[in-house]
């Protein structure tokens, strides 16, 4: 009960991450826009100031922005889209029919009922053009995750000859109508306690002192190894338990819609506390380099060359790219109680940056960090404390991480008694890269090859999907996964949880589960449907 607990969890995070995937580079460009109509950035650069380029990008912004304030159909269409084991257009466009029927729904029995107010606000709120119980991205994820289910349940439905042209997805819509139907009118009567839940546990976490930003910080990064961290992130990111705010005349829900707003925003002296849940940078760019130095600095003096090579990378992936798990997953496998104490310093620091009131604006790595807060200024962002503090969290994580690795002789890859050091790191077939088309087709094919065989080939796998970094396969078996031969391929590490594993790439992970499915393809192996 337990793993297949975990495992739906687990299908649910990863379907989460579709959409959130495409969050960071919409927030990257609406911090450019904002660098490029700032008034002090244009007293310095007087070209900027020009009215084209002004217009265009006050426009962009605007264009760009408009996405965190329709959040509910995009989880709607991505939720679905990321739960579809096959056919996933067909499960996106059902989905987002399915909302507009709800919404309709549900604003003519409120109009019926007499239940709808004269404007929104007071728990109603706009989508889709429709006036409705404000769900805000629950209701995206609800609807995601019904049409989802039913989708894999249904979408193969065969109803004869005869009804054959409803048969199939037609079906699988047909059959949604009457439960969007129904859901749209219970969710009338259900939501609002529901929301005064939430409202609850968000002023809980924000009048709990450091307590709140404590437990989000420690569960966000012990989350990890379950791929469920992004249940936590996405829910305090996007949704009401992040905050709501009203920046220039505009309502924002979650902690990183609040914190774009306020820094494109004149009138804000000071972002709000709340932009602190989206520092899980401080502890990327920081922590882990001053735990990737720590291990760097106990590797054996016979083996130090070789533990440069992989371990500067990885720090270099942390610091710049905000890339952790070729650090975290090394020390991870080797010392579970390791991974705890970093999960409890990552927790402690958050709270010191409630304690100091550090409101900085994070996203990816060192740079994108700097670009995010230097043009809003010290007084909004407090960007000079935020980089002390992060010095000062390398040098605790340094101390710790060195002492507990010597204290406990934890056999970190420099320290074990094998002469290859090895991070969980990609293999020198990249150098590869600039050999003829006809020889990388043959490597990819390889590739996939290597790692077919490795996960017990046709008969062991039931479905192929991947999220940022990882390549994500449900088996049959975990006893035929050769763990050794996962590695040969470039694999960081495998992480297994009920009948799934995850294979951990990297960034990258999409040219790996390409080479797996071309591997397939060009020899007639398909999975079932």
């Amino acid at each position: 009960m337990k793993e297949k607990f975990v495992s739906a969890m687990q299908t649910f995070s990863k379907a989460i991450v579709v959409p959130v995937l495409y969050l960071p580079a919409i927030g990257l460009i609406l911090v450019i826009c904002n660098f490029i109509t700032n008034p002090t950035i244009v007293g310095v650069l007087p070209f900027l100031g020009a009215q084209p380029i002004q217009v265009l990008f006050k426009v962009l912004y605007s264009g760009l922005m408009s996405v965190f304030n329709n959040l509910g159909p995009i989880f709607a269409i991505g939720v679905a889209f990321g739960l579809a084991k096959k056919k996933k257009e067909h499960a996106a466009l059902i989905s987002f029919l399915c909302l507009f029927i709800f919404c309709s729904a549900q604003n003519a029995y409120l109009t019926q009922m007499n239940l709808l107010d004269e404007a929104v606000g007071n728990g109603q709120n706009l989508m889709l053009g429709f006036q409705i119980v404000d769900m805000g991205v629950f209701l995206g994820i609800v609807i995601g995750v019904v049409v989802g289910l039913l989708y894999n349940k249904y979408c193969d439905k065969d109803l004869g000859e005869v009804l054959s042209v409803y048969g199939g997805t037609k079906f699988v819509f047909l059959i949604s109508i009457p439960i969007m139907l129904a859901l749209a009118i219970s969710f009338v009567y259900i939501w609002p306690p529901v929301q005064s839940l939430i409202t609850s546990v968000a002023t809980f976490i924000s009048t709990s002192g450091g307590v709140g930003y404590f437990t989000f910080g420690f569960l966000e990064r012990l989350l990890i190894p379950t791929g469920l961290h992004h249940l936590l992130g996405s829910a305090v990111w996007y949704t009401d338990l992040g905050g709501v705010a009203t920046v220039a005349g505009k309502e924002y829900v979650g902690s990183w819609a609040i914190a774009l707003a306020q820094l494109s925003d004149p009138g804000t002296a000071k972002l709000s506390l709340v932009t602190i849940f989206n520092n899980v940078t401080l502890c990327k760019v920081f922590g882990l380099t001053g735990a990737g130095l720590a291990m760097l600095s106990c590797a054996k003096p016979s083996m130090k060359n070789k533990a440069k090579a992989i371990y500067i990378p990885a720090i270099l992936s942390s610091c710049l790219a905000a890339i952790t798990e070729p650090i975290e997953f090394t020390f991870l496998f080797v010392s579970p109680i390791l991974f705890l104490i970093h999960s409890l310093l990552t927790g402690i620091f958050f709270y010191l940056l409630y304690f100091f009131k550090i409101t900085c604006c994070t996203a990816g790595g060192i740079f994108e960090t700097l670009l995010y807060n230097v043009p809003a200024g010290v007084a909004k962002t407090g960007w000079p404390w935020f980089i002390l503090l992060g010095l000062v969290q390398m040098a605790v994580y340094f101390v710790v991480f060195r002492w507990f690795i010597l204290k406990f002789d934890v056999k970190i890859p420099g320290r074990d008694d094998s002469e290859d050091v090895k991070l969980m790191t990609k293999k020198d077939y990249d150098s590869k890269k600039s050999e003829s088309k006809e020889s990388l087709n043959t490597q990819s094919n390889d590739l996939g090859k290597r790692i077919y065989e490795a996960v017990g080939g046709i008969s062991n796998m039931n479905t192929i999907d991947n999220c940022f970094t990882r390549l994500r396969i449900v088996v049959n078996s975990m006893d035929t996964i050769n763990e050794e031969a996962l590695k040969e391929t470039g694999s960081r590490g495998l992480v297994k949880r009920g009948n799934e594993i995850q294979i951990i790439y990297g960034t990258n992970v999409n040219k790996f589960r390409k080479a797996l499915e071309d591997y397939m393809e060009a020899n007639h192996i398909s999975l079932e449907g």
